[in-house]
């Protein structure tokens, strides 16, 4: 589905939204309400938090039930929760696994389900899928379906039903995390190959006649030709989307489904990029809604980390769902206000409807039934100290209601989407090319191991062309957009395909071999797409600017500086300058050249500072205060 988020979660909304996650498992009771209303004056729209399977059920064997209303333990009435983010003005998105990770111990399953007896979630390579050294259950079992059927009904029945929109504040479900079991962003070969996940991938190729495959679908993974493997690549994101569909219908009609779908790695050794890319065609074909997860790096300080959010976004064309404000795991700059400001403005100058804050609140109240397990952490090589509480240290906000650093830039960004938000969303972005690729090259590109694959050469060649000559070339699949429309004209518009290399004589055509590095064709190819008309430069080729025009020649100028040196980004035409430190980013805004309005992320030291029209611009920059 290709719908926007904002419009889905605020029905009517012309502007972004902003979702805060909010940790009730992790916070007393007593503070929720006082720590909903702090969230909704901070600027969140919208209240998300995840549910815990195994914190909500109580009993064991014929005993076992489920407390969504504090009967046993207040911090299970979730359905009170509910309440008091209606009465706090926020709309709800509800997040109810089966798996939900979320540094919650086996990612909130019963420890049942991770027992020996069960049939584990187990790749073509003989890989466990683990959390805290435990196997996960292979959600293509039936018997571990029927007892997710059992908890998700409970869900349904007895949290959303009677607070489904329109009547209630619940507006949105989203279907499993990060795929099913954070398993979008895997290897290709990782993904679920249990006998269930085969014998559904059998059926999946016998319903296309594909018979001798499917007899070949139970074979060992170095015995499958190419061709299996590739039927593989197209099946993986299929599988994802039939749970998806499975849950959703477990549900009442009403609130919107969303699924989030993790960026990969599109640069290094461990990249998964073609892997994602592959299972993403089934998934933006399904029915629900799309967003992205952002943990693959700090854009604001690596340059790899900026160009995989900027290729996988232009070429996912989806909306946030979670973006890290305030975890300190392995960079302390996500609990200052300059990084996660930094990556929300990227993703909002790259066309979110939606800012994601997560998590909103540093909560610090939790029993064992949340605490991951220390042993099966070290296992995995994880420190315990590093999810001691309280979680998310750096959030806007603390459970006891004080404000950290990052709630700065929280309150910038909601004054800014209020001023101009409506605007922002109503603009598209601009670019010098577009180049239509075909997913055949992500779908064999999944399964090279040795050099760059096609879509990871394409990924740093697009930043580079950004950085180096100014100019934006744009991503689509070839499958999603085979015709360009006149509103979208801008510049060239190339195509890479899948395909003997040379077998196109078209100048704005390229073929290359799927599965083996195109050896710098594909950068190549990039270079040549893009005009020289130039709509800014940098000094120094380290900082970037991304630009976004309005049907009412309304103009947004996004500058970005993702390396670890001061840059100056200018106009063209010399009629704007900004002066970028080191990991700052500043979004302009303005209409027949006249400057309307301007943020910029906050920095302990040397301060962002935008010069227009020969003139210093602070007295038209957003402040929190």
């Amino acid at each position: 589905m290709s719908a926007r988020l904002n419009a889905a979660l605020i029905p009517g909304t012309d502007r972004p939204v902003v979702i805060g996650e909010y940790p009730y498992y992790r916070a007393d009771p007593a503070n929720w309400a006082g720590n909903l209303r702090e969230l909704r004056s901070l600027g969140v729209d919208v209240v998300s938090f995840y549910l815990p399977w195994r914190f909500h059920e109580t009993g064991e064997g014929e005993q076992r039930a489920f407390d969504f209303h504090g009967k046993t333990d207040p911090q299970r009435d979730v359905v009170r929760l509910i309440s008091l983010a209606a009465e706090a003005g926020l709309a709800v998105l509800v997040k109810p696994g089966p798996f939900i990770h979320a540094e919650v111990q086996l990612g909130g399953l019963p420890d049942r389900l991770c027992d020996s007896g069960r049939t584990p979630y187990r790749g073509l390579t003989g890989d466990l899928l683990t959390s805290q050294a435990k196997p996960l259950p292979s959600l293509l079992d039936p018997a571990v379906k029927d007892e997710v059927a059992t908890w998700l009904r409970a869900v349904a029945d007895e949290v959303v039903s009677p607070t489904a929109a329109p009547r209630g504040p619940v507006v949105a479900l989203q279907l499993g995390n990060e795929g099913m079991s954070g398993d979008v962003h895997i290897a290709i070969d990782a993904q679920d190959a249990s006998p269930a996940a085969r014998e559904e991938f059998a059926r999946w190729l016998s319903a296309r006649g594909l018979t001798d495959e499917a007899a070949r679908a139970g074979d060992e993974l170095a015995d499958w030709p190419s061709a299996l493997r590739l039927l593989w690549s197209r099946w993986s994101g299929e599988a994802i989307a039939g749970l998806w569909d499975w849950i959703s219908d477990l549900f009442p009609a009403g609130p919107a489904r969303v699924a989030n779908v993790p960026l990969a790695r599109a640069i290094g050794p461990d990249a998964t990029i073609d892997a994602w890319a592959a299972r993403h065609r089934a998934l933006k074909g399904s029915r629900h809604l799309i967003g992205h997860t952002e943990w693959v790096g700090n854009p604001a300080q690596s340059p790899e980390a900026f160009s995989t959010h900027l290729g996988e976004i232009l070429l996912g064309d989806t909306d946030v769902l979670e973006a890290n404000w305030g975890f300190t795991w392995d960079d302390e700059s996500f609990a200052g206000p300059r990084t996660p400001l930094f990556n929300a403005l990227l993703a909002l100058t790259l066309g979110s409807t939606t800012v994601s804050v997560y998590t909103a609140c540093a909560a610090g109240t939790w029993g064992e039934l949340i605490d991951m397990d220390p042993e099966g952490l070290r296992a995995e090589g994880v420190d315990p100290a590093l999810h001691a509480p309280p979680y998310c240290p750096g959030a806007p906000l603390t459970e006891a209601g004080d404000h950290n650093p990052t709630a700065e830039s929280l309150k910038l960004l909601a004054r800014f989407l209020d001023q101009h938000g409506a605007a922002l969303a109503g603009s598209r972005l601009d670019r010098d090319a577009d180049l239509l690729v075909d997913r055949a090259l992500a779908e064999a590109g999944a399964w090279q191991r040795e050099g760059k694959t096609v879509l990871q050469e394409l990924t740093e060649a697009v930043h580079e062309q950004l950085r180096d000559t100014h100019r934006l070339v744009g991503l689509r699949w070839l499958d999603e957009a085979p015709h360009r429309t006149a509103q979208d004209a801008a510049g060239a518009l190339g195509v890479l395909r899948a395909g003997h290399p040379g077998a196109s004589t078209a100048p704005v055509e390229l073929s290359v071999a799927a599965g083996v590095p195109a050896h710098g064709a594909v950068a190549e190819f990039v270079a040549g797409l893009a005009t020289d008309v130039r709509r800014w430069t940098s000094a120094h080729r380290r900082a970037v600017a991304l630009t976004r025009t309005g049907p009412d020649g309304t103009r947004f100028i996004g500058a970005f500086n993702p390396t670890g040196t001061d840059d100056r980004v200018s106009g063209a035409d010399g009629d704007w300058a900004v002066e970028l430190p080191a990991g700052t980013a500043a979004l302009a805004v303005s209409r027949e050249g006249k400057l309307l309005g301007w943020l910029a992320t906050p920095t302990a030291s040397t301060a962002v500072t935008l010069t227009w029209g020969g003139e210093q611009a602070d007295a038209l920059r957003v402040t929190a205060s």
